[in-house]
């Protein structure tokens, strides 16, 4: 009977501990799912954290003051498709996560014809995302959220995520007056831009292409001169003169980039002479493989100089690309309120190529060695009657292939993260953006040209033979044991 009453009072033991444990589960799935509706319990452990929010963007919802509204036009199951629409999906949730004045909500607007009613002049499709504060909205396409690839046989491939990109960008638009109008240079045999021009309208910008001869210059803060072939009239560059000067306010800026394909420009040289500027016949070249872009010596990087950019970089050590580049050198550093720093430079061990060289020359023949600017900025400082600091700007390239897709859109470089923060700063924006694609793509392995030398080297010829000494030693040993 004893024996009965030890084996009843073990069962129920047991019997209760299970139960315990049972409730236990269900407390605590309960507690995750309200904590997962509050916090985000998520880990990325991905490079970069690919599927998270940046800090900058974190810190922007931080400082939003008023409510803002996102609608996703699609089912939430619509985003288990493919990796990029997971991390579309991630990117989005979180934006409510991190500011209590944002909410989201998916919406069949099909199935809800009053909804479209809020917005007559948008035209709404399938996957688009609202973004509405107040009376102001602004339509986010499903196709602006990923960069695509064309493929050989003429099909689309999705190549980088822009959606986080594409949604703190729409946020800002609805949200803030600070908008800077930029305008585009065109004619005289003027680049258009490559990359620039997406790159810019993606953060926010006001851009806009204008004629060289246009009489509304003043209407913009940024006028955008990329590397013409035809020299400048006297009429446009007392218009370049004349945007700069504003009038006596200042707080304009002209970016100006060269190119080896340049000729003679004698007006337009003249003009930037009188900012401390010049630049001569010819191509930079690098003798250094670990600070070229494939082996290839015409496309070195450039060397940070002013600390003020380079701490604003998530990662200081990518260098930044400078292909085909036109040499440059500054005529002096202050003068009659101008002044001119360094923000790029090449090496010490790059030289210049003169344009007349014959199919013989070689590095050694190059009598202009590095350093040398890369990138200037040039500034002309005015102090007004009520003790306003004014100042206009010129930043100067010795590159226009920095805005080629091979820099713009590399995530081994900084090009496109430097120049957002450099416009922004010069700008003064205090809501700016300046989010980078995000590609799941395999990474590539982040070595120089020499350290890829070296390895292969060690894999192809070291490894392979000090395994097959291993082997010969280890069947010398045992045979002869």
């Amino acid at each position: 009977m004893k024996r009965l009453n030890h084996s009843l009072k073990i069962n129920l033991l047991f019997a209760v501990i299970i139960i315990f444990l049972i409730t236990a589960v269900f407390l605590v799935n309960g507690i995750a799912l309200r904590a997962s509706e509050r916090f985000n319990l998520q880990l990325d452990l991905t490079h970069g954290a690919m599927f998270e929010i940046s800090d900058n963007t974190r810190h922007l919802l931080a400082t939003l003051d008023v409510p803002v509204e996102i609608f996703v036009l699609a089912d939430i199951s619509d985003f288990g498709r493919s990796p990029y629409l997971i991390q579309a999906q991630r990117i989005i949730e979180q934006y409510p996560r991190f500011s209590g004045m944002v909410s989201l909500e998916y919406v069949d607007y099909a199935a809800n014809p009053l909804f479209a009613v809020n917005f007559p002049e948008l035209s709404l499709s399938h996957g688009d995302i609202i973004i509405r504060s107040g009376d102001r909205a602004e339509q986010v396409f499903f196709a602006n959220l990923f960069h695509f690839s064309q493929s050989p046989d003429g099909s689309l491939n999705v190549i980088a995520s822009r959606a986080e990109e594409a949604l703190i960008s729409a946020i800002f638009s609805v949200v803030s007056d600070d908008n800077v109008r930029i305008a585009l240079l065109a004619g005289n045999g003027a680049s258009d831009g490559g990359m620039l021009l997406p790159l810019l309208a993606s953060n926010n910008y006001e851009v806009q292409t204008v004629s060289m001869i246009s009489p509304a210059l003043d209407g913009f803060d940024v006028l955008l001169l990329l590397s013409p072939t035809i020299d400048l009239s006297e009429e446009m560059v007392r218009a370049l003169e004349a945007f700069l000067y504003n009038e006596g306010r200042y707080g304009k800026m002209l970016l100006y980039t060269a190119s080896v394909a340049q000729g003679a420009l004698p007006n337009l040289d003249m003009f930037l002479a009188e900012w401390g500027i010049s630049f001569a016949d010819g191509a930079v070249f690098e003798t250094n493989p670990e600070r070229t872009y494939s082996f290839q010596p015409f496309y070195p990087t450039a060397e940070y100089v002013d600390d003020r950019y380079v701490v604003m970089l998530r990662d200081p050590s990518m260098p930044f690309l400078m292909p085909l580049a036109r040499p440059m050198e500054l005529m002096f550093t202050s003068r009659d309120g101008f002044h001119v720093e360094t923000l790029l430079t090449f090496s010490a061990s790059s030289g210049v190529r003169p344009a007349d060289a014959g199919q013989d020359f070689s590095a050694a023949d190059a009598t202009w060695r590095g350093p040398i600017p890369a990138l200037v900025s040039s500034s002309f400082n005015h102090l007004s009657a009520d003790d306003e600091h004014l100042q206009s700007f010129i930043v100067a390239s010795a590159s226009t292939a920095i805005f080629d897709p091979i820099a713009l859109q590399n995530t081994s470089v900084t090009n496109a993260e430097y120049l957002l923060n450099l416009l922004g700063d010069l700008m003064g924006r205090e809501f700016a953006a300046n989010i980078q694609p995000v590609s799941l793509a395999g990474r590539t392995l982040g070595i120089t040209s020499a350290e890829a030398t070296r390895l292969g080297v060690i894999l192809v010829g070291v490894v392979p033979m000090a395994i097959l000494l291993t082997g010969v030693a280890v069947w010398l040993y045992r045979r002869f044991k």
